[in-house]
């Protein structure tokens, strides 16, 4: 009897410790995670990529690269969700600290009214939230954070690799957590290639900042140029730029900081450090990096000739003079507006024929107004460097004139710039609308829209390189600060972004004590674009220009042409890497002389290249690295995407797949173990009545 009574138990056992362990992992199934590149934008219903469970990145010394882990609340409402991050080890003693990882919670904004046909409405990630802030430091209330059932919660995850970091192959892990359900682990590897990017940017910028709007965008009141509080948050956002190597050139006027024309010493004490490199940077990272413009202050005097003679003498004797422009005008339309260039460019002359006038416009508009002479830097919209050769339906006319259309870089000087605005998109309509723009004129220029793939937010730094371009203008990156609040609108001048790239990081909204700047998923995409364009560089300074341009033309056929795939990018940003690490690394040793006795053992093939390994061509040479023939056809080079051993697609930020290789049985053990682990005190108490009456 007693025997039955303990077999009837041990099943009764079973049952419970079933029933207890299917009634947990019910609760505990309702979080998917995964993961995607930092190139694409998730959307609150993206299908999720459920294969790809773990990520693999590649980057090199002294730059920032990204990828998105996404949390799926798959089978009901998640809450409690937080994302923690490990260090970076190599297997060598490097590290990589957690401190150098930035974790962000991607906020969505609605867009009611798209900004071109290949836009959409509805909500799309932009703003991102710190877990904790690199200006101040502080912890804000990104994480925890609730998921609404069936929705996506997109998280920006951001590496720094510091100048120091030894070249190789660096692991760590991921670990999503939350309330009621069994934690994730994301495994990370990164590849650190053996070059370094420079701290200042290359390509050369003016993302204008108007500063005036900082403070009332923070709920801080109008901006005062005595005030410390508004100066101190006016250089924050100046270093933000630098972090994201771009220049905020429109800075408060020095004689309105001091006591007069002739004080500079509040403004050099201030902002002197952003032009000298010896500002330091979050986390000391980019360290030395310089502003690369710098828009004198002269408004009011603008043919104020001593005025203007001071500001270079002063930019002078401080080694800023390289840097420094008079925006002239914007725009200019009318008769009377060049009219006021002239007049103003020659004033700038006098002063000193080395100032240089900057004026938004193109060559053929200045010389037919009789100004061309004196503006030193020209800046044309990106579309009339190589305009389309129709416009906004058959047979209307082609804005810019005909004589934009096709490549125009001949026609300007050694330095060159240009921008992007709204005829990217349609200033105060929707390009590509039919009723409107049925030949789609408006549509497929390169874009900082919120509402574009991540690809338009990604390419024109890749023309800069195409056309020899010197360096890029942007009107303003806080434009909604002024309008209304930023976090539920950026749709102005026909586009959702439009002079907008930061979002005001006032505490009511985002946690903490302090007013931070908050980047958005667009700037970050633009500091990925400004590395690439480093990658180019960088082959052209060690006499491979032919191969970067080859390159980018497998990208980027001109400016309204180009790639949607971002793995194109990527496996072109890897064949760049490549080319330069060939270049950075030192030969093998020549192999040893063979010994001239015959050997005694089996005998190779010396043309099937197998038996020694130590041919670099094999890949036992981590250091060295095989690349397709180049070619400047973009269709005849296959995109190269390869597969490691766990599944995963190579690339500069690839995404690794789980794999269907078989499993080891001790590895399925500690798998169950980890498994159950949660649920041991259930099951013990389930059980342990019947353990106490056996």
């Amino acid at each position: 009897m007693r025997e039955r009574k303990s077999v009837f138990t041990s099943k009764a056992w079973f049952a419970l410790i079933l029933f207890a362990l299917l009634g947990s992992a019910k609760a505990a199934d309702a979080m998917v995670v995964w993961t995607d590149h930092a190139t694409v934008k998730i959307r609150p219903n993206t299908p999720a990529k459920t294969d790809q469970t773990s990520v693999s990145l590649k980057a090199a010394r002294n730059e920032f690269e990204a990828f998105q882990l996404i949390v799926t609340a798959d089978k009901g409402a998640l809450s409690g969700v937080n994302v923690t991050v490990s260090d970076l080890n190599d297997g060598h003693g490097n590290t990589i600290s957690a401190g150098n990882i930035m974790i962000y919670k991607e906020a969505y904004l609605y867009v009611n009214t798209p900004s071109t046909i290949q836009g959409a409405t509805g909500e799309w990630p932009d703003a991102l939230i710190p877990k904790q802030d690199e200006y101040a430091g502080e912890v804000r209330n990104a994480f925890p954070t609730a998921i609404g059932a069936g929705r996506n919660q997109p998280i920006w995850i951001e590496i720094y690799i510091p100048q120091s970091a030894a070249a190789g192959v660096y692991s760590g892990s991921a670990t999503v957590t939350a309330t009621g359900q069994n934690s994730a682990v994301v495994p990370i590897q990164l590849t650190v290639w053996n070059f370094t990017l420079p701290s200042t940017a290359t390509l050369k910028s003016a993302y204008s900042i108007d500063y005036n709007l900082i403070p009332p965008g923070h709920g801080l009141g109008s901006f005062s140029s005595t005030d410390s509080t508004d100066i101190n948050l006016v250089k924050l956002y100046a270093k933000a730029n630098l972090l994201h190597r771009v220049t905020g050139n429109y800075l408060p006027a020095p004689y309105l900081m001091g006591n007069g024309s002739s004080d500079w010493g509040p403004f050099d004490t201030i902002f002197g450090p952003l032009f000298d490199g010896t500002e330091p940077l979050p986390g000391g990272r980019l360290p030395g990096a310089k502003m690369t413009s710098y828009s004198m202050a002269n408004w009011g005097h603008e043919t104020d000739i001593p005025f203007m003679r001071s500001i270079a003498t002063h930019a002078k004797a401080k080694g800023w003079f390289d840097r420094l422009f008079e925006y002239t005008l914007d725009e200019p339309q009318t008769g009377s507006q060049w009219q006021t260039i002239i007049a103003r460019g020659n004033a700038l002359h006098q002063a000193d024929p080395a100032l240089r006038s900057l004026v938004t416009t193109s060559i053929q508009n200045a010389t037919a107004n009789g100004a061309a002479g004196v503006i030193d830097l020209f800046v044309p919209t990106i579309r009339y460097m190589d305009n389309k050769p129709f416009g906004l339906d058959a047979g209307s006319e082609v804005p810019g004139g005909g004589d934009t259309v096709g490549n125009q870089r001949s026609k300007y000087g050694a330095e060159v710039w240009w921008y992007q605005a709204c005829g990217s998109h349609g200033c105060g309509f929707m390009g590509g609308d039919p009723s409107i723009d049925p030949a789609g004129y408006y549509t497929g220029w390169p874009s900082f829209m919120v509402d574009l793939p991540a690809m338009f937010n990604r390419i024109q730094q890749w023309g800069s390189f195409k056309y020899n371009v010197q360096g890029e203008l942007y009107y303003d990156m806080v434009y909604a600060y002024g309008q209304a609040d930023p976090w539920s609108s950026v749709f102005y001048f026909g586009g959702n972004g439009d002079g907008t790239l930061y979002y005001p990081g006032k505490p009511s909204k985002i946690g903490g004590s302090t007013h931070i700047p908050i980047e958005s998923i667009r700037l970050k995409l633009i500091r990925e674009a400004m590395e690439d364009y480093e990658y180019m560089n960088l082959l052209k300074s060690l006499g491979e220009g032919d191969y970067a341009n080859q390159q980018v033309a497998r990208v980027m056929t001109n400016t309204y042409t180009w790639t949607k795939d971002p793995l194109l990018l990527y496996d072109a940003r890897e064949q760049m890497a490549g080319r330069i690490v060939v270049h950075t690394t030192p030969a093998p040793p020549p192999a040893p002389t063979p010994d001239p006795t015959p050997s005694t053992g089996p005998a190779s093939d010396p043309g099937t290249g197998s038996g020694t390994g130590t041919d670099s061509s094999s890949g036992s040479n981590p250091g060295t690295v095989s690349n397709p023939p180049p070619s400047s056809n973009p269709t005849s080079v296959p995109l190269q995407v390869s597969t490691s051993s766990s599944g995963g697609r190579s690339g500069g930020c690839s995404i690794m797949q789980t794999s269907g290789a078989a499993t080891d049985p001790m590895d399925g053990i500690s798998y169950l173990f980890l498994f159950f682990s949660p649920f041991l005190g259930v099951i013990w108490r389930k059980i342990r009545p019947g353990v106490r009456a056996s």
